[in-house]
């Protein structure tokens, strides 16, 4: 598929913590529920295949497997309950051997501290229209309403479970989890902050006064949902940028060295001179190692088609104005 349309081209992400506001497991199920109802049934039966798998514990030693989804979900959803280690959906179109959207959730951190929520799905065109944009935002914030989520994102084209932040700061995934309410983790076209972040931001008054956000959309649990502009198709390079400077206060330990600059979209920020191993440690202390095992078990939620959709996504962000060297860029902008 190396000069098709990837499968999936969307991705939603949140990370539950234990200050979440309910059980991570009817959290969970929620998620789950949630995605399957509201972005995986359009009424026409196009994506009436489905399965579902579920693993109890790190050691796969009992499993959970269902067909379709919506027919079985009482079990599946006494399944997810519990919090499992890990747990997928697919949906596909019955003329397709490729899922067309995959749900997930996996444990993660040190002892399963944290649960990482997924949703993949096909956007298309469709990521320039109004209506359909919101649809996405609506179902982030119904998911996770009752949550106050540690983080939460949308974005195009961006198939990596760590952000560009987290790959420009060398952050360790660890690190990035235990740290997650009073720094940033990341920055996207929806951006979810805790309730602990949000207020040093000074809340959503304060931010939607700096006219970087379309909409900021409040969770009744806690924690705020910020738009960058009203479609995906609409966030380009200088939106990026004015996120990004919207919420650098508290994406790292120290404050920036020197006036943020970005480099426009065409500059060679590959070869640019990035700072020395002493300026990173001094943003966000020594490193260690993340979550190998967690990281590796969850690459089963990534769809098929991954290779194929990466090799493409540079090219796809280039188009939009969204530099594809985002992690040099940002580093640009915070030393």
């Amino acid at each position: 598929m190396d000069d098709e349309t990837p499968s999936t081209d969307v991705t939603l992400r949140a990370t539950l913590d234990e200050r979440a506001a309910a059980p991570r497991g009817e959290l969970l199920a929620h998620w789950f529920r949630t995605a399957t109802d509201l972005l995986f049934s359009t009424g026409e039966g196009e994506l009436s295949d489905s399965w579902a798998l579920v693993t109890e514990s790190i050691d796969g030693a009992q499993e959970v497997r269902v067909r379709d989804v919506r027919a079985h979900w009482p079990h599946l959803a006494d399944a997810l309950r519990p919090s499992p280690f890990y747990a997928a959906a697919g949906f596909r179109e019955p003329s397709s051997a490729d899922d067309s959207g995959r749900i997930g959730g996996a444990r993660a951190g040190r002892g399963g501290s944290h649960t990482e929520l997924s949703a993949q799905l096909r956007g298309g065109e469709r990521i320039a229209d109004a209506a359909w944009c919101a649809h996405l935002v609506d179902f982030l914030a119904t998911a996770l309403d009752g949550a106050d989520p540690a983080f939460a994102r949308i974005d195009h084209l961006s198939f990596e479970e760590t952000t560009d932040l987290e790959a420009a700061l060398k952050r360790p995934q660890r690190q990035a989890l235990r740290e997650s309410r009073p720094l940033l983790r990341g920055y996207s076209w929806v951006t979810g902050l805790p309730t602990e972040l949000a207020a040093r931001l000074g809340g959503p008054t304060a931010l939607k006064a700096t006219g970087a956000f379309h909409a900021v959309h409040e969770l009744h649990a806690g924690g705020l949902l910020l738009q960058a502009t009203e479609t995906l198709a609409a966030y380009d390079h200088p939106h990026m940028k004015a996120v990004f400077h919207a919420l650098a206060r508290y994406s790292h330990r120290a404050p920036p060295k020197r006036p943020p600059t970005a480099p426009t979209c065409g500059s060679s920020s590959r070869t640019r001179a990035l700072p020395g191993p002493t300026a990173v440690h001094d943003l966000h202390g020594p490193t260690h190692d993340g979550d190998r095992t967690s990281r590796s078990a969850r690459k089963g939620m990534e769809a098929p088609t991954r290779a194929g959709a990466q090799a493409q996504s540079g090219q796809a962000r280039q188009a939009r104005g969204v530099s594809p060297v985002a992690p040099a860029a940002v580093r640009g902008w915070i030393t």
